[in-house]
C-alpha cells in the first residue's frame, strides 16, 4: 500500500477499502488457522498466508466438488498452522520504511515539458570535447 494508483478521491478512496478489506480477510484467515491449530496468532506469517492463500486458491479454483474445496481449506490451515515463525524474544519491529533508491529522476513537471537528460557517456564525450576546445 506504498502507492496509490487512483486519480481522483473517490478512485483513492476505493483502492484503500478494497486493501483494508482484503488484509482483514488475510488476517481471518491466519485466526482461523491459529484456533484450528491451537497456535499462538503472533507466530503466524502474514507473508507466508499470503503465498500459501494464492497457491491453494488455484487449487480450489480447479477442485471439481464442494467436498474437494473444503478439504483443499482444511490442507491450507493445517499448512499455516504447522508453518510458524520462529519466537523471537527482545526482537523490536520499528515502524519505518526503507524506501528503494532509484536511478531515475522524479517527474515533477508535464510530459510534454519534460526535457531529458542525455546519457552519462554523451555528457562524458561533449565534456571531454569541450576542454579539448573543439565543441
Amino acid at each position: 500500500m506504498d502507492t496509490l494508483r487512483g486519480r481522483t478521491p473517490a478512485m483513492v478512496q476505493k483502492e484503500m477499502h478494497a486493501r483494508l478489506i482484503a488484509h482483514n480477510l488475510i488476517r481471518c484467515v491466519v485466526a482461523q488457522a491459529a484456533g484450528r491449530g491451537a497456535v499462538p496468532l503472533e507466530r503466524s506469517s502474514f507473508k507466508g498466508t499470503m503465498d500459501a492463500l494464492r497457491h491453494y486458491s488455484q487449487a480450489m479454483s480447479r477442485a471439481r466438488s464442494q467436498k474437494q474445496r473444503q478439504e483443499l481449506w482444511a490442507g491450507l490451515l493445517q499448512t499455516l498452522a504447522d508453518d510458524l515463525v520462529p519466537e523471537r524474544p527482545g526482537r523490536r519491529e520499528p515502524r519505518a520504511v526503507k524506501r528503494k533508491k532509484n536511478k531515475y529522476p522524479r517527474l515533477n513537471t508535464a510530459r510534454k515539458k519534460y526535457q531529458d537528460r542525455p546519457k552519462r557517456h554523451v555528457r562524458r564525450k561533449t565534456t571531454r570535447l569541450q576542454k579539448l576546445g573543439l565543441m
